[in-house]
């Protein structure tokens, strides 16, 4: 089982990668368009989950939005929003995990023994669903022609990225802490 120590460094990481996918989730910075500084009309275009920025004028509107023609590739609207709803549901599942963690801490001794299943699992479809978000930006993002050539992964792809991965890894060594670990006293 693992110790009010392991629980308390998890909780600690999980913050972080939480706090990163909240940040990706809602930063516009998930693929930026970028001229070059050179031109006399330097500008860059930033797209987020849920809207599209554009520095030049420093606007923001609504992304994807059939009102502008976004939505003219096939199913390049659906696959945006099932990102954004994957995103949405990673940060409704790290939520539970993250109350859950603060149950465990303040808990006892037999909530910190069948805690780690539950907390894996959480972290497990936490990180699922934030690479599914993820493999949906990648996939329009190499094969849609709403992007401008020369458009690139920006700062929230990263973030996701770091978050899912950091996730997986937290998930994995919890639950060998759990099913390594001995337990912390035996009945005699």
């Amino acid at each position: 089982m693992p110790s009010l120590v392991s629980y308390a460094l998890v909780s600690i990481l999980f913050t972080i990668s939480y706090f990163f996918s909240l940040l990706a989730m809602l930063l516009p910075n998930w693929l930026v368009f970028s001229t070059r500084p050179s031109r006399p009309f330097h500008t860059s275009v930033y797209y987020g989950l849920f809207k599209k920025c554009t520095r030049y004028n420093d606007t923001c509107r609504p992304f994807p939005s059939s009102d502008q023609n976004d939505c003219a590739e096939r199913n390049f609207c659906e696959e945006w929003e099932a990102a954004a709803i994957g995103m949405i549901l990673a940060a409704v599942v790290g939520g539970l995990a993250w109350l859950h963690l603060i149950s465990v801490l303040l808990g006892g001794r037999a909530m910190r023994d069948r805690a780690w299943k539950i907390l894996s699992v959480l972290f497990f479809v936490y990180a699922l669903l934030q690479f599914l978000s993820i493999a949906f930006i990648a996939h329009l993002y190499s094969t849609a022609d709403t992007f401008y050539y020369g458009t690139k992964y920006d700062v929230s792809f990263i973030l996701a990225n770091v978050s899912a991965s950091f996730s997986v890894m937290l998930g994995i060594t919890l639950f060998m802490n759990g099913l390594l670990s001995p337990p912390e006293y035996t009945r005699i």
